[in-house]
């Protein structure tokens, strides 16, 4: 074999394992409907843009978005989105950049990471950091990346609304769900930190993911003053 075919051979190679380590690839979109309570409220969207590259670093750019619809809008306007940049390998955050529309509230946030330097800078601050950082979307591909197990614990480092979160996962239990896009054996798993802001203690919020190699979130309910906040599947598109 020649060299030039090897180097083909080791870089199709690489794009295989890469395809096979990673159960998403660019274009995949989750549209979700929104639901408060047992009201529609509008509805959301998980997507991976594209590859891109950052300080010669190839990343993910993930996009999320919230959209209440024309009969909220009238109470509570929302159009909300969320890119971040994910380390094709370790998917750890490298870029963050939030912007929140939610009633008469405004709030921006962008963070960039350099791991070279060890810094975050966010705002104009400049914040030292001694391992990977994860937003909370870096680490919900993450997670969709690993095998998961019920009784498995999970602690991660992330950053959001201007600071640093030590960050807990449970696996709980196996359940069957059924959503919008149809019916799936999941497994459910609960993020919390103890503290304020994020998700303030357990049982605030609770994911399931599918029970399999694609571990989609079909299902994402927060409790809320008011109530409950329900995200459900209802289309799966690449």
């Amino acid at each position: 074999m020649t060299s030039k075919r090897l180097i083909l051979f080791c870089a199709v190679l690489a794009s295989l394992l890469q395809a096979e380590k990673h159960p998403f690839t660019v274009g995949e979109t989750l549209e979700f409907d929104l639901k408060v309570n047992i009201i529609k409220a509008g509805n959301a969207m998980l997507k991976v843009i594209g590859e891109e590259e950052i300080d010669g670093n190839q990343v993910y750019h993930v996009k999320y978005t919230v959209k209440s619809n024309r009969y909220v809008d009238r109470l509570f306007y929302v159009r909300d989105q969320v890119d971040s940049w994910l380390d094709k390998e370790g998917l750890f955050t490298r870029r963050f950049i939030k912007n929140i529309r939610e009633g008469s509230y405004r709030y921006k946030l962008e963070a960039e990471i350099n791991y070279i330097d060890s810094t975050l800078t966010s705002e104009d601050e400049v914040f030292p950091i001694e391992s990977e950082i994860r937003d909370p979307f870096s680490l919900f591909y993450y997670l969709r990346s690993i095998p998961l197990k019920v009784g498995q614990k999970l602690s991660f480092k992330t950053f959001d609304n201007g600071q640093f979160v030590d960050f807990h996962i449970i696996v709980h239990r196996k359940e069957n769900v059924r959503v919008p896009a149809g019916r799936f054996k999941c497994l459910v798993i609960e993020p919390y930190r103890q503290g304020k802001t994020l998700f303030k203690q357990k049982g605030d919020m609770r994911i399931w993911l599918t029970d399999d190699e694609r571990r989609l979130p079909v299902k994402i309910e927060t409790k809320a003053t008011f109530g409950s906040m329900k995200m459900l599947l209802k289309k799966i598109s690449r």
